[in-house]
Formats: structure tokens, sequence, C-alpha cells
């Protein structure tokens, strides 16, 4: 009665002839998808994420060096520290930070902040510079942030 003879039923070529199909089409609808856009309209290259920052400092800031003092709100109150940085081309090529704190426990974190910071900072384009803890010191770097913002406002163009 149901003798196999090794040939394939008509239904299952039509079956695996319409799956092949419909993968090619599925292939060929998601290699589409994924090219990038090509638009021929005469529109400029947009420019690189670094020649944007680059071209902003150097046509924001003036070059020199300039001196903030910058405040902060720690658990036993305000605190402040000075800040002085030295501006090329829209860069930080020198700072130096100033503790200025009068609490024990900020005297403690500013001089931690103190010895870790300037690596941070010093080469880095002033609009790129954000610390959040530097060797321990959590809310220092929100005094030093506050003077930075203020040697921007004194060194745009």
């Amino acid at each position: 009665m149901g003798e196999n003879t090794g040939k394939k039923s008509p239904i299952s070529k039509g079956i695996i002839v319409v799956v092949l199909v419909v993968v090619i089409v599925l292939a060929a609808g998601v290699y589409e998808f994924s090219k990038p856009k090509v638009d021929n309209a005469m529109t400029p290259a947009p420019k690189s994420l670094e020649s944007m920052t680059s071209e902003k400092s150097v046509n924001s800031y003036k070059d020199g060096t300039y001196t903030a003092q910058g405040e902060y709100l720690s658990p036993g109150g305000e605190e402040q520290v000075g800040v002085e940085a030295t501006l090329a081309d829209g860069v930080v090529t020198d700072v130096i930070f100033t503790p200025k704190a009068t609490r024990p426990t900020s005297v403690k974190f500013q001089g931690q902040f103190a010895t870790g910071y300037k690596e941070m900072v010093v080469g880095k384009n002033i609009d790129e510079v954000e610390l959040d803890t530097v060797s321990g010191s959590s809310l220092t770097p929100k005094g030093f942030t506050d003077a930075l913002e203020k040697v921007k406002e004194q060194a745009k163009a």
C-alpha cells in the first residue's frame, strides 16, 4: 500500500519553492533597509563631531589665562575653590586649582581632588571637561565645574 519510492510529491516541492522565495524576498528587504540612504542633492558633507567641537572652541573663546572662584554645597555648608585656567584655541593648556575650604572634611576632599584633577583637564577642549568624582572627592568637582563655567564666560570671544 504506501510503498516509498523516494519521489517527493508535487505539494512538497511547491512548499519548498514558496519558502525559498519568501526567504529571498525577506533577505533582499533587509539588505535594502540596512543600506545607507544616499541623497544626490547638492548638500555639503556633514562635519565630524571633532571638527565641530574644535571649530566651536576656536570661534568661541579668546586665548589667555582666566581666574574664577567656584562654589558648591557640602553637608557642612557652602565651600569655595579657586581655578586659574589657560586656554589656547579652546583647549585647556594649564590649570591651577586652589583649595579654599574652611571645614575639615572639605579641606580633606579638596586636597584629594588637588592630587588627581589635572590629567583630566589639561589638553582637553574646555567644552568637553566633565568631572564627577576625582580621587574620592565627589563634591569638589562641582565647585571646579562652576569655576570653569565662569572661565568660559570670561573667555567668550
